[in-house]
């Protein structure tokens, strides 16, 4: 008795989960699930929001508090993003260098920029250099979910 309580609830719980994905796929919403994600900011606090939110639309997401770890992904081989997300203002190498670096070895991976110190000047200078976009903190979810997916949608000639 004790197995059929705790194994209906998974099988439940499994098929409500397909079929929420069908109807998500049908609908061409949840676009960015199954992408993975580099997400770069040196504030902790902003990492765990922006790591819980990505995962729970079913992003894969590497999360790095300083520039040095986000070169390591970037260097090591091991991954490749469909994503990057980074801080601008952060100590040693700022979100412009990432934005630079990726651009030069994976220019077809879309960096999106995120700031608290943002300005016209320094958003169109990151569009300039090839960010997919530039959000200014604070940012609600369903504008960061908007930009992602925006960002991801396949280009159509």
């Amino acid at each position: 008795m004790g197995t059929v309580n705790t194994v209906l609830p998974q099988i439940i719980a499994h098929e409500f989960r397909s079929v929420a994905l069908a109807v998500l796929t049908e609908t061409g919403m949840g676009k960015i699930g199954n992408k993975f994600v580099l997400i770069i900011d040196d504030d902790v606090g902003m990492l765990r929001a922006l790591n819980k939110v990505l995962s729970g639309e079913g992003c894969m997401v590497a999360s790095a508090a300083s520039a040095e770890v986000a070169v390591k992904f970037l260097t090591n081989g091991q991954q490749r993003f469909d994503l990057i997300i980074t801080d601008l203002r952060m100590p040693a190498i700022d979100g412009m260098g990432i934005l630079r670096g990726v651009k030069q070895v994976y220019p077809e991976v879309p960096v999106i920029i995120i700031t608290a110190f943002g300005s016209a000047e320094v958003k169109a200078q990151s569009m300039r250099e090839g960010a997919a976009a530039f959000l200014e903190k604070p940012m609600d979810v369903p504008q960061l979910l908007a930009t992602i997916d925006r960002v991801l949608a396949p280009s159509t000639p």
